[in-house]
């Protein structure tokens, strides 16, 4: 009985301690969890509004990364796909480039973790291409080593990184991009926070507010020109899009979990439902998903992850959404082209 006892003391003794060190350490890093940036994000609300141009032909071409989920930048996974990412920015043309959320990984426990300097990898690579170039925060984005707000106050040094905001409005970045062909609007692009976690990490995702709803829809009925909304986390109307609409055929189709797990997104889904000028809604979030489909007058676009350190299924692969919308075209249905363009080396 005596050498039974003995053999659970040892056996208890490293399990104990090893429990003990770990919950030593997550305890560690949750307090350790700070910024590395002095930039300031009230900085946010004194930028300048974004007016892009079109040429005679009347197109606009955007570039949707999003669900890359670095973890360093220089890890294996991340070089794999800051490499996908250059062969993707080398071929395409592109006049704005919207980093759609996830762009680092959530609570990462790992010591090689390290969120800015993932950021400046990414960031670095994109404004070698002098191109505009803005994010809409992810649910994981601001897990972990300072929120949302510090990200958005780090990318803001710099030089083509564009952003908004408006005080008091519920989210940490909202702002609208405005479209011109020589003095005309033609179009317009909102990019919008649809929130984290409540609480961080373990809670229930967040959900898009009613007054950033009602931001959306001032604004785009100052505007009074078709819309493309940009946001990270799908509303449920995504999964009647999914089984109703007319699926855009050359891009990818894949379900492995309900657009509708957000149901709170409801509130978005009933308050925009009659505003004929949103002509399209790009999301990511899910892996297992994508998706392109034109529902009720206007297209529902969900992307799959475009990084090697984000899950995806089999069947799919790293791949970025190229938005061709032709400002010039008659009706909605005829104004978007979209394109899977794949983010492999």
């Amino acid at each position: 009985m005596k050498k039974i006892v003995r053999i659970l003391v040892l056996i208890l003794i490293p399990i104990v301690f090893g429990g003990i060190a770990f919950g030593g350490y997550v305890g560690y890093r949750v307090w350790l969890d700070k910024p590395y940036t002095t930039e300031s994000y009230d900085e946010i609300y004194n930028q300048s509004a974004m007016t892009l141009q079109v040429g005679d032909d009347g197109l606009l071409n955007v570039l949707k990364i999003n669900d890359t989920h670095f973890i360093n930048g220089e890890c294996a996974d991340d070089k794999k796909t800051l490499a996908g990412l250059k062969v993707v920015l080398d071929s395409t043309v592109t006049d704005l480039i919207v980093l759609n959320g996830d762009i680092v990984d959530g609570f990462n426990l790992k010591p090689s973790y390290d969120k800015y300097q993932a950021i400046d990898c990414v960031a670095e690579l994109i404004e070698s291409y002098e191109v505009p170039w803005t994010f809409a925060p992810g649910n994981n984005d601001g897990e972990i080593d300072g929120g949302n707000k510090d990200v958005i106050a780090y990318m803001m040094q710099f030089e083509h990184f564009v952003c908004g905001n408006i005080e008091r409005l519920y989210g940490d970045m909202q702002f609208f991009i405005d479209v011109k062909q020589g003095d005309k609007l033609v179009h317009t692009i909102a990019i919008m926070d649809s929130g984290m976690r409540k609480p961080k990490i373990t809670g229930k995702y967040d959900y898009i507010r009613k007054d950033q709803i009602e931001w959306l829809l001032d604004g785009i009925e100052y505007r009074n020109v078709s819309t493309s909304v940009f946001f990270h986390m799908q509303t449920p109307a995504f999964e009647l899009a999914y089984n109703e609409g007319e699926i855009i055929q050359n891009m990818p189709k894949w379900k492995s979990s309900d657009y509708d797990s957000i149901p709170k997104n409801a509130l978005f889904d009933e308050m925009t439902k009659d505003c004929d000028l949103i002509s399209l809604l790009s999301v990511g979030h899910q892996h297992g998903n994508a998706m392109t489909s034109y529902y009720n007058g206007r297209y529902y676009q969900l992307s799959s992850p475009s990084g090697y350190s984000a899950w995806y299924p089999e069947e799919l692969s790293p791949s970025c959404t190229l938005t061709v919308v032709d400002t010039t075209a008659n009706n909605v249905k005829e104004a978007y082209s979209f394109y899977d363009i794949k983010a492999t080396a």
